[in-house]
């Protein structure tokens, strides 16, 4: 579309704001106006993802429409788009396009999707096709596009066009998606920063108010074994390798060995080796999702923007951190310690990175996640943090000194870390059963509607 052209229509006031006041009224949904909400169980427009409202004006033509919808995370002004179709996918559709401007006025378009391969979406040539323009209101709040306006029932046969926009005669699947702005006016492709496409399970009558809801999850299931994943690795394994390294080394090298090796050592390692393969598929799984293209970050989009930076900088740490554990000197070596102390820094540098990541995770607009999850990252990290001071006071207390490997080698174990062996072992109990509860709340919320 020619810039000229948009700033012509911005100045013509074809774009209009309107204010939080007018917001949808879902008052009358099933009684004098047709509701659709996704997901199914939200009862406000501000708490939905996509919210549609149809209604018949005094002209028996026209359907007015009231759409709002969530956007992603990114710096350019978004659009949101509420399409028709003949089965439940883009190729094909009939599209009303809600464009944000910078001026955060919003611009309301006629577009259509091409037939496969490619569906792409294009502008109409005559981009009110369809429309009725003084209908057009929309305005940005909360982080959703809200967007009136009112179509013919039945377009003009005699248009050039008029193939490319379906009556509304008969039912349809309804599809609802939201993305950036390439340049002034003209829609960009939605990305990974951007909420998931929506279709109808089911075609919708227009001339009917029902007062219905998405009964298909916006939960996309590539994001949600992404998150079971790491949750799982990152709060369950790493927690209990780390733990038992850190902590059980006296108490569990007494009870014999494991092929050859102490208990703690076999758990730690074992559980360490699981947090990388899963870390690697959760990785592999995101990439597949988003077309093994990387998600560079963008500072203006918000700091969860870095969570995929974060990730590949945890998994890093994870796997150079595995490497140096395998290539540790001997216990009597004088370089020991530089090993140890290089050790446990990198791995206690990856746990804390990981949650953090798992933090900006939760926030993003992909999981589809409730806001108290935060909280629920927040809760393991304190609970990380109160077993670790625990421990470490118990040591002090019972002038536990830290593992002497010469010691260990040689199965000498202090009378004083053996009077508080139950103690470590029921910390270690109640400190497994918490982050065990933590990850379960965690997954549930990742891949349940709430």
């Amino acid at each position: 579309m020619d810039l000229g052209f948009c700033v012509a229509l911005i100045l013509t006031g074809i774009s209009l704001a309107f204010s939080s006041e007018r917001l949808i009224d879902i008052d009358e949904c099933g009684v004098s106006k047709g509701c659709y909400r996704v997901p199914n169980k939200c009862s406000d427009p501000l708490d939905c993802v996509y919210f549609l409202t149809w209604q018949n004006t005094s002209t028996s033509n026209e359907v007015h429409f009231e759409y709002a919808a969530l956007f992603g995370n990114h710096s350019k002004p978004p659009w949101a788009a509420f399409g028709v179709a003949d089965a439940p996918r883009m190729p094909g559709a009939s599209v009303v396009d809600c464009i944000v401007w910078q001026t955060g006025n919003v611009s309301v378009q006629m577009s259509y999707n091409m037939q496969s391969p490619h569906h792409d979406n294009h502008p109409l040539n005559n981009t009110y096709l369809g429309l009725v323009r003084s209908s057009f209101e929309g305005a940005v709040i909360d982080s959703r596009i809200f967007c009136n306006f009112t179509r013919l029932r039945v377009i003009n046969s005699s248009d050039p066009e008029s193939d490319r926009v379906k009556n509304l005669t008969l039912p349809y699947y309804i599809l609802f998606a939201t993305g950036p702005t390439a340049a002034a006016g003209e829609k960009d492709i939605h990305d990974f920063s951007d909420i998931d496409p929506y279709a109808s399970s089911v075609k919708i009558d227009f001339s009917k108010y029902s007062d219905l809801g998405g009964d298909k999850s916006l939960k996309n299931p590539y994001i949600r074994a992404h998150a079971t994943l790491m949750i799982f690795a990152w709060i369950v394994l790493a927690s209990l390798g780390m733990f038992t390294s850190r902590y059980m080394k006296n108490q569990w090298n007494e009870n014999g060995t494991v092929c050859g090796k102490p208990v703690w050592f076999q758990v730690h390692r074992l559980s360490m080796v699981f947090v990388l393969a899963l870390t690697l598929a959760a990785t592999l799984v995101v990439f597949a999702y988003n077309d093994w293209k990387f998600i560079t970050p963008d500072v203006q989009s918000g700091v969860t923007s870095i969570h995929p930076t974060l990730g590949v900088t945890v998994g890093v740490l994870l796997l150079v951190n595995l490497v140096v554990g395998n290539l540790r000197p001997d216990i009597y070596s004088p370089y020991r310690i530089y090993f140890w102390v290089f050790h446990a820094f990198f791995g206690l540098a990856s746990h804390i990175l990981a949650a953090v990541t798992m933090f900006l995770g939760v926030l993003q607009h992909k999981a589809q996640m409730p806001d108290w999850t935060r909280w629920i990252v927040v809760a393991f990290a304190f609970w990380r943090i109160l077993a670790d001071v625990v421990m470490t006071s118990t040591r002090i207390r019972y002038s536990e000194r830290p593992p002497d490997y010469f010691a260990i080698a040689n199965n000498e174990v202090d009378d004083a870390v053996t009077k508080v062996a139950a103690w470590r072992c029921a910390v270690m109990i109640v400190y497994s059963i918490g982050v065990v509860v933590l990850a379960l709340v965690l997954i549930v919320a990742a891949n349940v509607d709430m």
